[in-house]
């Protein structure tokens, strides 16, 4: 298989808040977070994909899952190589250890006064 477009893995190691942005919004659609679940499981073409999503009752044109997997693409979340006429997808886990790694730093303020709200009161 070649790749189509270059590997986007390194985009995520360190995230501006502007990228960290980017990424949310391209995880902040339903059908999105479909193929995001269902490209964990395995890496598959867009109309498998399509096939899928009926089947979690999400019955979309292969038209539209096409379009929501340029987005993941384009936030580097998901690569796509191609086998003939066929683009196969699959999640770049790089990506989402970048994505969650600084998702936590920008959240470890919040979780460091929640931690020591509650040994203030003993829980």
């Amino acid at each position: 298989m070649t790749m189509n477009a270059p590997s986007q893995t390194a985009r995520c190691v360190d995230l501006t808040s502007e990228q960290l942005a980017d990424i949310a919004r391209a995880l902040g659609h339903p059908a999105r977070l479909a193929l995001v679940g269902a490209l964990a499981e395995e890496p598959r073409c867009c109309g498998h994909l399509v096939e899928d999503l009926a089947q979690r009752d999400q019955r979309l044109a292969q038209s539209t899952v096409s379009q929501h997997l340029s987005v993941l693409v384009d936030a580097g979340l998901v690569e796509r190589s191609t086998c003939g006429v066929q683009s196969h997808y699959r999640l770049n886990p790089r990506a989402f250890e970048g994505f969650q790694a600084a998702l936590a730093a920008v959240t470890a303020p919040a979780q460091e006064g929640a931690s020591l709200t509650r040994s203030m009161h003993g829980n």
